[in-house]
C-alpha cells in the first residue's frame, strides 16, 4: 500500500514505523524512512514524534504542525552543534600537523 493512504491523521494517532513499513511492504524499516525522507522533499508533511511509542502522523491542527517544527528545528540545531565542535577538532589538528 501507498505510505500516505496509510497515514493517520492526528499525533494520537501515529503509526509505529514497524507498523507501517509492514503494511507497505517494506523489508526493513530503514527502507520506509528513505521513502518518508523522499517523500518529505517532494512537499508532502508528514510528522513524526516519539511520545507514546511514537510513529508517523499528518499534523490534525497548527499546534501539531508547530510542535513537530520545533523538534527538527531542535534536532538540527544539535546536529549543527556536533558539526561545529567536529570541524573545530579538525581544524586543530590540521593545524598541529602543519
Amino acid at each position: 500500500m501507498n505510505i500516505l493512504e496509510l497515514l493517520p491523521i492526528g499525533q494520537e494517532n501515529a503509526i509505529a514505523s514497524q507498523t507501517l513499513a509492514d503494511l507497505c511492504g517494506y523489508k526493513t524499516v530503514r527502507q520506509l524512512q528513505k521513502d518518508i525522507e523522499a517523500l518529505r522533499i517532494n512537499g508532502e508533511v508528514i510528522a513524526s514524534t516519539c511520545q507514546d511509542g511514537g510513529g508517523y502522523f499528518i499534523p490534525a491542527n497548527k499546534e501539531e504542525l508547530g510542535a513537530y517544527i520545533r523538534t527538527v528545528e531542535n534536532r538540527a540545531n544539535n546536529s549543527f552543534r556536533s558539526l561545529e565542535s567536529a570541524m573545530q577538532a579538525l581544524r586543530d589538528l590540521e593545524k598541529n600537523d602543519a
